[in-house]
């Protein structure tokens, strides 16, 4: 895969599946995907959850990601702490906010979000850049800058299309995908966005490739 080429996978609910430089990285799985789903998972994985709550983490699909691919699980202290007892400490990265860690040639940051619990955001750069944001309010990235972000666009309190398409100004996003959120939202989104980014609303289960 070339530097710039990203491809990627979307679930439901916030999971995301990302390709990127032999790296596969898994944003918020929850309880998306199936064995099978895992198995067919390649290159080095690693896994990211932004919170703990049930539509984001889910301790199963954790221990299989671990037990079948030797995944690295990220998280917050809740997320951690939650996996202490099954996991082994080796495959278990607590990260806070404005800290970051090295998986190969991509350089992985946590952001602090705005939710009822502590989240993170992730910024994952190699050359080009990508923001996942599971589920957030407005946060400032003006200091960030991202050609690809997957951001909130409903399906809670705090998330709101009006403040990811602000988000995702700020970042200079070339490219948004509207995660955890209902179809209606997601097209809200996509028109607070209209000439300024290019908006694309996935299909569950369909691979999509860019070029950054």
């Amino acid at each position: 895969m070339e530097a710039r080429e990203v491809s990627f996978t979307y679930f439901g609910g916030a999971c995301v599946v990302v390709q990127v430089q032999g790296y596969t990285l898994v944003f918020d799985p929850a309880d998306h995907l199936a064995d099978s789903d895992i198995a067919a998972l390649g290159g080095v994985v690693v896994t990211l959850f932004t919170q703990h709550l049930d539509d984001h983490f889910h301790e199963r699909t954790a221990m299989k990601l671990i037990d079948m691919k030797g995944s690295l699980v990220v998280g917050t202290e809740e997320v951690c702490r939650a996996l202490a007892s099954f996991a082994p400490s080796t495959k278990l990265l607590e990260l806070k906010p404005r800290r970051g860690f090295r998986a190969g040639p991509l350089r992985i940051f946590a952001v602090e979000g705005r939710h009822e619990v502590p989240t993170n955001l992730y910024y994952v750069t190699w050359g080009p850049a990508l923001l996942f944001a599971g589920d957030t309010g407005y946060v400032e990235l003006s200091k960030l800058k991202a050609d690809l972000a997957f951001l909130p666009a409903g399906g809670s309190q705090y998330s709101k299309p009006e403040d990811s398409a602000r988000m995702a100004v700020e970042l200079g996003a070339r490219y948004v995908v509207p995660v955890h959120c209902e179809e209606g939202e997601a097209k809200r989104l996509a028109a607070l966005l209209e000439g300024k980014a290019s908006t694309l609303v996935p299909a569950p289960r369909t691979p999509y490739k860019l070029t950054l």
